[in-house]
């Protein structure tokens, strides 16, 4: 006969083998700030993970790296500041890792700016933006404001080997692109305050074209090879796309007032106005000034993208990259009919992870406990993520769960009553030798129905009206049927919160007095047909075990093998059976 003591052991020992699906979290953009020197202006970053910053505000260079430079969470790591490096401006870093820094009040750019063996060229008034190519030997290309020319110089020696003039300058942190055409190198200048783009062909040294365009500031291209050329425009508040052969306008995109620098990557577009910070992900920074952006990994596989940006008012890097997904070390399965998705209040659920304990423990006593074996489960609270230690967890505000039983492998607990609904509630989990954290989706009512085989499946838990076992006597020892009209009890969980309410793992009274009744009504269908509920609440002396009692409708189908199925508040149970004569 199904009994009492057979429902204890459903809700204390019950063990089933299932395989569970990691809590869902949708993907978030994050920021972290690192600090630099006094008021930072130009930034730009390698693909190696290389960062440098002009620090205006203190005559220095910051240098740091983007670390790891694989896949997953990044941080900035310092390497080192150099210092003495008159009012810097503009960097841009070169294949190999040279660095280039301009210092428009000096007139001067400094080289190689890592090593002790740095070298300053006086290239003329106003030297903004400067950038460099690779042909038999690195050159470094400045534009000078002061004189409208561009200049060319040997990256090693420092000697100056042309000058271009008619070039309107560029105040732009990236105000120069590089690409190739026709074994040509040219060179794509921003002429900001003459409103036009000037399109020069290194190789030999001259201007061939201008491109009337409204303020432009920040030239972005894919490389030597690359058959499009971008342009901000700080006078348009967009970004306009170039053929680099026919110089026609591809396309045109944005919409950010007064852009003063911008760079992509595989998480986007990012612009810096100087005031905020604007992209995709609505991410501002008060005193964005310069942008530069880096994928890592393979562009035909994982990749991971970051931005970083100079704020010069907080006198900060910031670091933008993608929200690793929430923490998902463990799941939370409905002790009964063990679906992983809903969580409810109040009710009975599992979860299956190695434990570090080597033998079986159960509650001895009610209320249940909130420690077992050396184990406690929080519920609530508060997950944080640092690009420096990664995920932590924050109790304050959580609930610790009721626990059933602590076994190697499996953990029976008690959703703690009154905790409230959310997507991604975090939760953590603390075992004897190590912690785990996760989130769950906590929801009003989750219904599971009980089965005889203690896996949501078959033969559900129920009591016929003289309180034998339902069931198929030829399969189930001493269980019989329930007659078309009478009232069966179903056990279950997953109803939610009650009236009146419980404190977490205290039992419904034995008595019955008072009833504790469910908020929400349920709905049961047997054989597809609706059944009468005559009654759905707590059962008496049990922590989170419902009960329903309702009628076999009259015309249902008899059979060995009925469908039984709980809905409350719009979610459905595991379907079960029953027998009825």
């Amino acid at each position: 006969m199904f009994g009492r003591s057979d429902l204890r052991r459903l809700l204390y020992l019950g063990v089933v083998l299932i395989l569970t699906s990691p809590a869902a979290s949708a993907q978030r953009t994050r920021m972290d700030a690192f600090p630099v020197g006094l008021r930072p202006l130009g930034i730009d970053m390698a693909p190696g993970g290389a960062v440098w910053v002009a620090n205006s505000g203190d005559d220095s260079v910051s240098i740091t790296s983007v670390t790891p430079t694989g896949l997953g969470p990044k941080t900035l790591r310092p390497i080192g500041t150099v210092r003495g490096i008159p009012a810097p401006y503009a960097v841009a870093l070169c294949t190999g890792g040279q660095g280039i820094v301009t210092s428009p009040s000096d007139g001067s750019v400094t080289v190689n700016v890592a090593s002790t063996g740095r070298l300053t060229v006086k290239v003329g008034p106003e030297p903004y933006s400067a950038a460099c190519y690779e042909g038999a030997r690195t050159t470094v290309v400045v534009s000078t404001l002061g004189d409208n020319s561009l200049v060319l110089f040997e990256y090693i020696t420092g000697s100056i080997t042309a000058r271009i003039p008619n070039v309107p300058g560029s105040r732009g942190f990236h105000g120069i692109g590089i690409t190739a055409d026709a074994g040509r190198n040219l060179a794509w200048v921003a002429g900001t305050d003459a409103n036009v783009v000037t399109v020069v062909d290194l190789t030999n040294s001259r201007a061939l074209a201008q491109i009337p365009l409204s303020r432009p500031t920040a030239v972005r291209t894919g490389g030597p090879s690359a058959t499009t050329v971008s342009v901000a425009s700080a006078g348009n508040g967009n970004v306009t796309t170039y053929d680099v052969n026919t110089l026609q306008v591809r396309s045109t995109s944005g919409a950010v007032p007064n852009v003063q620098d911008y760079a992509g990557s595989f998480l986007g577009i990012f612009f810096a106005n100087g005031m905020d910070w604007v992209s995709g992900s609505e991410i501002t920074v008060p005193g964005a000034t310069s942008v530069a952006a880096a994928d890592f990994g393979s562009p035909f596989g994982p990749s991971t993208s970051v931005a970083v940006v100079t704020s010069s008012v907080s006198n900060s890097v910031y670091l933008i990259q993608q929200a690793p997904s929430t923490p998902a070390q463990f799941s939370a399965a409905n002790g009964a009919g063990f679906l992983t998705s809903q969580v409810a209040p109040g009710s009975l659920f599992s979860t299956f992870v190695r434990t570090g304990v080597n033998q079986n423990f159960s509650a001895d006593s009610l209320p249940l406990p909130r420690t077992l074996g050396g184990v406690i489960l929080r519920i609530g609270g508060s997950l944080n993520f640092s690009a420096t230690s990664g995920w932590t967890y924050d109790s304050t505000g959580s609930n610790e769960a009721p626990l059933l039983f602590v076994g190697p492998g499996q953990i029976n607990f008690q959703a703690p009553p009154g905790i409230n609904p959310g997507i991604s509630v975090p939760a953590q989990l603390t075992l004897p030798s190590s912690t785990l954290l996760t989130t769950l989706r906590i929801t009003a009512t989750s219904p599971g129905i009980f089965t005889v085989l203690q896996n949501g499946q078959g033969q559900a838990a129920a009591l016929n009206p003289d309180y034998s076992q339902n069931g198929n006597p030829q399969s189930i020892l001493g269980a019989k049927p329930a007659r078309r009209g009478s009232f069966i009890q179903i056990f279950a969980t997953g109803a939610g919160e009650t009236d009146p309410p419980l404190l977490p793992g205290e039992p419904a009274p034995a008595s019955g007095n008072p009833l504790i009744l469910t908020r929400a009504q349920p709905t049961v269908t047997i054989g597809g047909q609706t059944a009468r509920v005559l009654f759905s609440g707590m059962a008496p002396g049990f922590v989170g075990l419902w009960q329903i009692n309702a009628e076999v409708p009259p015309n249902a189908t008899p059979g060995p093998a009925v469908p039984l199925v709980i809905t409350a508040g719009g979610v459905s149970s595991n379907t079960v059976t029953i027998a009825v004569e």
